[in-house]
């Protein structure tokens, strides 16, 4: 919890990841309703045998593509972060690589807001991104209100 509180959301920074095996996606489109989302997640976890919801991680996936184009709010998927490693069929791949890492405090109204100032500083220090980005709350077991609510984004970068 110290490591969140002393946290610096403010900065940007640039964070070398492994390829990650154990993302379960859940495909989503702007027009589905946001229960039917948390149905889809809740059943695709049902597969997994998770003891309890909170024993894995979730996040939202948005194309690049729709980043460069304005479309802040185009996600593609929603995703559960297992807490095991795993190379089970079907499971999302996300690439190992150099991934710009920024933070957004506040509900998810903030992000469109937090997407902008990203946009510009990678215009700003010639960074291009690739593939998806992908989003985690980090502290919504902790919190009692939405304000106080940290998502972490991790965009990849493209490498000559």
């Amino acid at each position: 919890m110290s490591t969140i509180r002393n946290l610096d959301i403010s900065e940007f920074s640039i964070v070398e990841k492994p390829e990650t095996h154990y993302l379960v996606t859940v495909p989503i489109s702007h027009d589905t309703p946001f229960e039917q989302e948390i149905e889809l997640v809740v059943t695709e976890t049902k597969k997994y045998q998770l003891r309890r919801l909170h024993d894995a991680s979730y996040g939202a996936i948005l194309p690049v593509e729709n980043l460069y184009c304005g479309n802040l709010n185009g996600y593609s998927a929603l995703y559960i972060e297992l807490p095991f490693p795993t190379h089970r069929k079907g499971l999302h791949v996300q690439p190992k690589g150099k991934y710009l890492r920024a933070f957004c405090k506040g509900d998810w109204n903030n992000l469109p807001g937090r997407y902008t100032e990203i946009l510009a500083y990678a215009k700003e220090n010639n960074l291009q991104f690739c593939g998806s980005a992908y989003e985690k709350g980090i502290n919504e077991l902790v919190i009692d209100t939405l304000d106080d609510y940290i998502t972490q984004i991790e965009i990849p970068i493209k490498t000559e």
